[in-house]
């Protein structure tokens, strides 16, 4: 029988190798035949779908529930110490199985509706890539390992938004998202800084015992602010409707079903840290009410339905946050992966709403039963327009944070690009 261990790391060379042969041809201008990218990619699909399963029978038949294996460090600088880990557990295996039942679908929807596009090779190398990075995410086993894979997800969310970079609103709204990226990867960075710093082990298996150490608390706000960023939770969360700009089985595969549920994903992995953090648990079930609520509200002004999906998607992931704080982990498992197989769905039909509406009358007219009874047909008129006109400027979140966060941010990176060109411009004229 086959070990965990010896079989781990040729199944991330295979996951890893069609997203590096696409990536390595479009770095080298290399043209395939026509549709040749399209049948790499389902062959990729395929093959994650054998060795999630592969890794299941393995974790099934394995010693224990959770199964480790550590490399040795492959980089010692100063004395930090970069070393691979890898964690199989219930939880890894529940988000592999909902990458490898997901990915597949979207690159069938995918194949038809990118035939011919402009782009389309780039469309393929940066759908593989999440799903490779996906699955490396999901058997991490250290914090080190997982902002690897973290990274670049974060990097092909932000290339897919602006997938049509001739459209100006594209690209702006893509620079939007890699704001927030930014700051989640910070966290992240922070939290694996104060690990490295103050944790005897970097493992998570060993998170139960170092949730005692004087800096956890800090570590446990800096992972819940790096899934706020990533989850579009308050404050962070006017980028998500931005990141419809991108094609509909993008947002369906980032933004209903995977990348968007990372920030759960990442709690969950280190519960045995802030667990024992009541302030930790409380600015997480505040964090997820206000989101619930501020989503609620603002999805139902939307116009367009992909939008109006993202808000849906953004006050799900607030009431996980509140289940997560609960301690109802199990629940949250639950709720996760059926609300990642809805959100899919509902993304990839999004184009044919309209179409819906004309051809089922029946259905349409009981969406508009349903908005009749709505809760705030109760609350007083005043206030119906006061909330209404709050909702359709996103209680101004947005244009605060666009002076106060992007635009500073923006300046603060503008200003050392230029000190580095005037710094390179002077060392290549060299000594007068």
């Amino acid at each position: 029988m086959i070990s965990l261990e010896s079989l781990l790391l040729p199944l991330l060379a295979v996951v890893a190798a069609p997203p590096a042969l696409l990536g390595a041809t479009l770095l080298l201008g290399i043209h395939w035949r026509q549709g040749m990218e399209a049948r790499i990619a389902a062959i990729h699909s395929l093959c994650l779908l054998a060795a999630s399963l592969l890794v299941v029978q393995a974790w099934w038949t394995g010693p224990t529930a959770a199964q480790e294996l550590v490399l040795p460090p492959l980089l010692h600088l100063d004395g930090y110490r970069w070393q691979p880990m890898f964690l199989v557990d219930a939880l890894s295996l529940l988000y592999l199985v909902l990458v490898a039942l997901i990915y597949p679908v979207i690159v069938r929807f995918s194949i038809p509706s990118f035939h011919r596009e402009p782009g389309l090779r780039r469309y393929w190398f940066l759908v593989t890539l999440l799903a490779a990075s996906l699955w490396l995410l999901c058997v991490a086993g250290n914090l080190d390992t997982l902002f690897v894979a973290w990274e670049l997800v974060g990097v092909s969310s932000v290339m897919l938004i602006g997938f049509f970079h001739r459209q100006v609103r594209a690209a702006q709204n893509s620079l939007r998202a890699l704001v927030y990226y930014r700051i989640s990867d910070f966290l992240i960075l922070l939290a694996a800084l104060l690990i490295h710093h103050s944790f005897p082990q970097q493992r998570f298996l060993q998170f139960s015992e170092d949730s005692t150490t004087p800096h956890a608390l800090v570590v446990a706000l800096a992972l819940l602010g790096g899934s706020m960023a990533k989850s579009a939770q308050l404050p962070m969360s006017p980028w998500l409707h931005r990141a419809m700009e991108g094609p509909a089985s993008s947002s369906a595969i980032f933004y209903g079903a995977l990348s968007v549920h990372l920030g759960p994903f990442l709690l969950l992995r280190t519960c045995d840290l802030w667990m024992t953090q009541p302030i930790a648990r409380v600015a997480m079930a505040i964090v997820g009410l206000s989101t619930a609520v501020w989503a609620r509200l603002v999805g139902r002004t939307r116009p367009d339905a992909k939008t109006s999906l993202a808000y849906s998607t953004m006050a799900q992931i607030g009431i996980m946050y509140i289940e997560l704080a609960c301690g109802a982990h199990t629940l949250v498992a639950v709720h996760l992966f059926a609300h990642a197989g809805l959100r899919t769905w509902q993304y990839l039909r999004s184009s044919s709403l309209i179409q819906d509406f004309q051809d089922n009358p029946v259905f349409a007219g009981s969406i508009h039963l349903q908005r009749k009874l709505s809760w705030e047909r109760v609350l007083p008129a005043r206030l119906q327009s006061a909330l209404y006109l709050g909702a359709v400027r996103l209680f101004w979140i947005d244009g605060l944070q666009w002076h106060f966060v992007v635009r500073p941010f923006l300046s603060v990176f503008r200003s050392v690009s230029r000190l580095e060109d005037r710094l390179l411009g002077r060392a290549d004229q060299g000594p007068q």
